[in-house]
């Protein structure tokens, strides 16, 4: 199908922020017309990814990164679109190949669809446990995810591999809205309890020394630092859970790396906390690898800016990537192409008007032996104007 696209209003106020939460579209931003009489309803994610290739920097997304990524998105269901859905760009490699993350909501349309296709598939696969790990949760008062509050996040690794290959995504839980506490409790509270989901949602049997390794760090974590979503990727070879943990504060990072005995250097994780600082939300979220040995050496520091996720917010991502570039932790081509990305279309066919809505999620730096790099993590929804 060949559309063309023009800013939606460009959806911006004076200084680069939002106008309005996409919950509310339209606003008076003109239409973009298209050619009617191609308009189709699209039989698979891939379908409508294609028919956004223009919307992709090239220096993000371009060549054999782009055939993966789309021979993966012609394997999945349209009803990826029914929430946002996201991309992983290594801002590093000069590859332009992206990584692909998704939200099957318990009791979605397209949870449903990865329930039936773990019925079909071989019954100790890993694809088999996440259907099974879906229809459980999707219903019953005492699930962890129930009546429609909990996520699962499936990350799709792709860059480096060829088309045809495929392997299981990791698996993150995120349990209830991010302001409800005791919903998180009821997972998070328990690190037996949390070990057992993963290892359940990923088709693994229990490993007693990873779970043992938790612990301690729970024992640590008090009154500095909370886990806020936890996760296991099935397709690596390494054997580890990880756990996605929130300070308040560069400090208390700081402190909580010494506590849990993380064999990297203080000082690169200092290093990276004072080049964003001022450009971040206070703190970050430490991305730890927990395997039977302990703590792993690569360490992820995501940073958050401090607008919510449908805030274009351009300016102050531009002031960020700038840094990143500055410190050469993100290279010149990449860095042109993050710029271009966030922003806000409209297109319309025979299907009716939708708007396609992208934005930046947050940046992770990745320390490891000593070196630095970044990646970031981009959004896109699509939401039914008319």
């Amino acid at each position: 199908m060949n559309r063309r696209y023009r800013p939606a209003g460009d959806g911006l106020d004076d200084e680069g922020g939002t106008k309005a939460p996409p919950a509310a579209p339209g606003n008076g931003s003109p239409h973009v017309s298209v050619n009617p009489s191609s308009g189709t309803v699209h039989g698979s994610f891939g379908e409508l990814l294609s028919e956004l290739r223009s919307l992709f920097p090239s220096a993000l997304v371009d060549g054999f990164g782009w055939a993966r990524l789309l021979a993966l998105a012609h394997r999945l269901p349209i009803s990826v679109t029914d929430n946002r859905f996201g991309f992983e760009f290594d801002l590093c490699d000069p590859d332009p190949a992206a990584d692909f993350c998704v939200a099957p909501q318990p009791g979605s349309r397209l949870a449903d669809y990865y329930v039936r296709q773990g019925e079909l598939a071989a019954p100790e696969s890993a694809e088999a446990a996440l259907g099974a790990f879906l229809a459980d949760h999707a219903s019953g008062p005492r699930r962890m995810l129930a009546e429609g509050r909990g996520w699962v996040i499936l990350e799709y690794d792709l860059a480096g591999i060829s088309a045809d290959q495929s392997s299981p995504p990791g698996i993150f839980i995120v349990p209830g809205d991010a302001r409800d506490e005791p919903g998180r409790e009821k997972l998070f509270g328990e690190p037996e309890r949390l070990a057992g989901a993963l290892w359940a949602v990923a088709g693994r049997t229990p490993d007693p020394a990873i779970l043992q390794q938790m612990e301690h760090i729970y024992r640590m974590m008090p009154t500095i630092a909370s886990v806020c979503k936890a996760g296991i990727l099935p397709g690596r070879t390494q054997r580890a859970v990880r756990l996605i943990i929130q300070t308040r504060a560069a400090e208390d990072a700081a402190e909580l790396l010494k506590r849990i005995r993380w064999p990297g250097r203080p000082a690169d994780v200092a290093a990276v906390c004072e080049s964003v600082a001022g450009l971040t939300r206070p703190g970050a979220d430490l991305s730890v690898d927990v395997t039977a040995d302990g703590v792993s050496p690569r360490l992820g520091l995501e940073f958050f800016r401090p607008v919510e996720w449908y805030e274009l917010d351009r300016p102050g991502w531009n002031r960020l990537i700038d840094r990143l570039e500055e410190r050469g932790w993100c290279l010149p081509e990449k860095a042109r192409g993050l710029r271009a990305w966030p922003r806000v279309e409209q297109i319309f066919d025979r299907s009716g008007v939708h708007r396609i809505w992208q934005s930046i999620n947050h940046v992770k730096m990745v320390v490891n032996c000593g070196a630095t790099s970044a990646k970031a993590y981009a959004g896109m929804h699509r939401l039914k104007v008319a």
